[in-house]
């Protein structure tokens, strides 16, 4: 209900450029870390405008105003121009039907960067970490793994910011079981560098993978799952909800 208020009522102006992948580069170089950047291949403003013959053998395709929009590409030459359109057709633009006005106002684009792959050998995709931050202090973790790029599933567990399992934070008869994971060796640079882009925000999500032990950026997401959380507890979700305290409303 928070993620809702904050959509409507609160300042957003600096929510089309974080959100937006593309952009949010820019933002991350001008906080210094720059470094955890992945490579960038290419930005095309059409699926049309892709040049397959530009770009390395391997490469990941990703809208920069949505979510879900990623392409993996191992091998480009099994990757045809239909599949590419197929992928990145939309019916309306995104963020209508999700109630996230914000995504309206970012310039689509599609990024080509370098393919990350799993080195820690507790995966079999890449482990995404994403960090809610609450006034710029990280508090909770998602952490998601073993995604497969045909299913919606994957595994999921969430710990606190001490790496201590959540263990109210899913239904008991809930899929997700849990494995244990150990916390990523860069854990403690991943929230530093948290508190540096979340500052400023009452909330936020900041997202990262680690590849050879380094944090590489992913994404800041303003209203996860556009604010219709369906897989954690009510208990869990209150636990969130406390932890922003809502601004003035600002006139619109």
């Amino acid at each position: 209900e928070k993620i809702h208020w904050l959509k409507f009522y609160s300042d957003t102006s600096r929510w089309p450029e974080l959100a937006d992948k593309y952009r949010a580069r820019r933002y991350v170089r001008s906080k210094g870390l720059g470094r955890t950047l992945n490579k960038l291949y290419a930005v095309y403003n059409s699926p049309q405008e892709i040049s397959l013959q530009t770009l390395p053998r391997s490469f990941v395709l990703k809208a920069n105003n949505g979510s879900g929009d990623i392409l993996l590409v191992p091998d480009k030459t099994k990757l045809t121009r239909g599949k590419i359109r197929r992928h990145f057709r939309r019916r309306r633009p995104f963020g209508v039907d999700t109630a996230e006005p914000h995504y309206l106002k970012i310039p689509p684009r599609i990024i080509a960067e370098k393919l990350l792959r799993e080195d820690s050998g507790k995966s079999a995709s890449l482990i995404d970490y994403k960090f809610f931050c609450f006034h710029g202090e990280p508090k909770y973790i998602y952490v998601c793994w073993d995604r497969d790029e045909h299913k919606v599933e994957h595994q999921r567990e969430t710990y606190d910011s001490r790496w201590r399992l959540v263990k109210n934070a899913y239904p008991q008869s809930g899929r997700y079981q849990s494995r244990g994971l150990p916390p990523p060796q860069s854990f403690e640079q991943m929230k530093k560098m948290c508190r540096v882009l979340a500052k400023g925000f009452p909330f936020v999500r900041v997202d990262w993978y680690e590849v050879g032990g380094r944090p590489v950026f992913g994404e800041m997401t303003f209203t996860p799952a556009a604010g219709f959380i369906d897989y954690y507890t009510p208990d869990f979700l209150h636990t969130l909800g406390r932890q922003i305290k809502l601004p003035k409303k600002q006139p619109k």
